[in-house]
């Protein structure tokens, strides 16, 4: 534990780390909680694009947890900044929900269903057979 409290910063999972789908799992709001009182510096991370920060801290809030939005990184903001690097203004074709594209606009990003820089796609509840189908033949 003496390592554990010497550490000055925390990257954190969120899904099966402080929760499990929509219950919030033992311990964690403890650990939160200490991450604050202590002072130290964390990040929560996810794999998953569907949401954005402001959601995801909407969600954290509803199971007792507050933090800021500044504590969250999804991975579509990991690619919007990735492709905003390659290609600043760029534009995408892409296929998610409003955490996704809320990422890429921030990033500068635009919308193009015809003639992308970029194809992306996210986790999304609303994948259709022509979503896919336009998508491959982009990038083909």
């Amino acid at each position: 534990m003496d390592t554990l409290r010497g550490k000055r910063g925390f990257i954190c999972d969120m899904d099966g780390v402080i929760y499990h789908g929509s219950r919030l799992l033992e311990g964690s709001k403890g650990f939160v909680d200490w991450l604050k009182s202590e002072g130290k510096q964390f990040l929560f991370l996810t794999n998953s694009s569907a949401r954005s920060p402001r959601e995801l801290h909407q969600k954290l809030m509803h199971m007792g947890i507050e933090v800021g939005e500044d504590h969250f990184i999804t991975s579509g903001m990991a690619t919007a900044h990735f492709i905003a690097s390659q290609c600043p203004g760029g534009r995408v074709f892409a296929i998610g929900d409003s955490g996704l594209y809320q990422a890429l606009y921030e990033a500068g990003l635009s919308i193009d269903e015809s003639r992308p820089d970029y194809v992306v796609v996210g986790e999304t509840r609303s994948y259709s057979y022509e979503k896919i189908e336009n998508a491959i033949l982009l990038v083909l």
